[in-house]
């Protein structure tokens, strides 16, 4: 059997719609950080975001568990799934420290490592857009998930020069916990974006 055949399509549409979760909120949580000050009203859309990617995920694996037959092996469609809401959750999870350690601005390196994030996310959207029509987009495909390693590589070159200069220059204990905890955080995230990517990839050369 393909890697798909026309009536199995929609589970590559459960992956759009899942990965669209996960840049919704990357996006809201950009938003929350605007101008380095927190805007709270903002995070807690963040979390209703998060509260929907939860029941499509429950959604997506009571179908592949009912599917008679699945365009992919089921433990690679239960991996993808799993893995995009690592992505969502690693947000969440920066906005819910946030909230938790009272930060009420944040610096332009968090900042920066947040809209790596968003740029990450927004390259899985276009990529699980095309996936259905990898034997056409094949080429397409690979420059995304090179674009996405990239993306993930800068993110660690800003995340060790981050860090250097927190602990090189920064006195406050406080300031030095909450952002080497941000940082961390961040960097968490573009790696599980990285880690779609590769499954993708994986998924599509075994399949070759």
């Amino acid at each position: 059997m393909g890697f798909f055949t026309k009536n199995e399509a929609n589970f590559f549409d459960l992956f759009e719609t899942s990965i669209s979760y996960s840049s919704r909120a990357a996006s809201s949580l950009k938003k929350a950080f605007e101008d380095g000050v927190i805007d709270f009203k903002e995070i807690k859309n963040l979390k209703d975001i998060e509260h929907e990617a939860d029941s499509h995920v429950h959604r997506c694996l009571k179908l592949i568990e009912e599917a008679f037959i699945t365009p992919i092996d089921r433990s690679d469609i239960v991996e993808i799934v799993k893995e995009i809401e690592n992505i969502t959750d690693n947000i969440d999870s920066i906005a819910n420290h946030t909230y938790m350690m009272c930060v009420k601005e944040v610096n332009e390196p968090a900042r920066f490592l947040l809209d790596l994030v968003v740029q990450a996310c927004t390259k899985l959207e276009e990529l699980f857009k095309i996936l259905k029509n990898y034997k056409k987009s094949f080429k397409e495909i690979d420059e995304l998930i090179i674009e996405i390693n990239r993306i993930e590589e800068e993110g660690d070159k800003t995340y060790l020069n981050a860090m250097r200069n927190l602990f090189e220059f920064e006195t406050d204990a406080k300031k030095i916990i909450i952002y080497k905890l941000l940082y961390e955080k961040l960097e968490n995230a573009l790696d599980k974006c990285e880690d779609v990517a590769d499954i993708v990839q994986k998924i599509i050369i075994s399949s070759t």
